[in-house]
């Protein structure tokens, strides 16, 4: 069995980043700092998953990703909470303009399994490359480039 992570060191040191980010994601400083707790008890529960070739800081960015999502798709399952609409994220793709981003948000929400998900926000909310998201999701830039494509070929088609 791998060492136990030290949670509270862990807490000190990466807390802000955390928060941080579940903010970028989550537009909501209420709900981000629910969103931070959640993080650190999922990772108390979990941390046997934490494998010792990434860092901590990749574990929780990775976490905390995935935790926020899992929450906005939440939110939308549950209209009867009123929850104020995300704001459009600037995006410097000339093809998905801010209104086309929008769109393509509140699709994959409930269209696309998590992987997908987390390229989208990892390539357009984080501007990572298309070989960084695929690190980060394990898989090849180019299954990252083909889901992206594919959720372009949807948001074009709805429009």
């Amino acid at each position: 069995m791998a060492e136990a992570l030290d949670i509270p060191a862990l807490y000190r040191r990466y807390g802000d980043l955390v928060l941080g980010r579940c903010r970028t994601i989550l537009r909501d400083d209420a709900d981000a700092q629910d969103a931070m707790q959640e993080v650190f008890l999922k990772v108390h529960r979990f941390q046997e998953s934490f494998r010792g070739d990434s860092s901590p800081s990749t574990f929780l960015y990775r976490v905390t990703t995935t935790t926020c999502l899992n929450r906005i798709r939440t939110r939308r399952r549950r209209p009867e909470d009123p929850v104020e609409e995300l704001p459009p994220l600037p995006s410097s793709d000339s093809v998905l303009d801010t209104l086309a981003l929008r769109a393509v948000l509140d699709e994959l929400l409930e269209d696309y399994d998590d992987k997908t998900r987390e390229c989208l926000v990892y390539h357009y909310v984080d501007g990572m490359t298309h070989d960084e998201v695929g690190e980060m999701v394990g898989l090849s830039a180019a299954a990252v480039r083909k889901r992206i494509a594919a959720v372009k070929g949807a948001a074009r088609r709805n429009e």
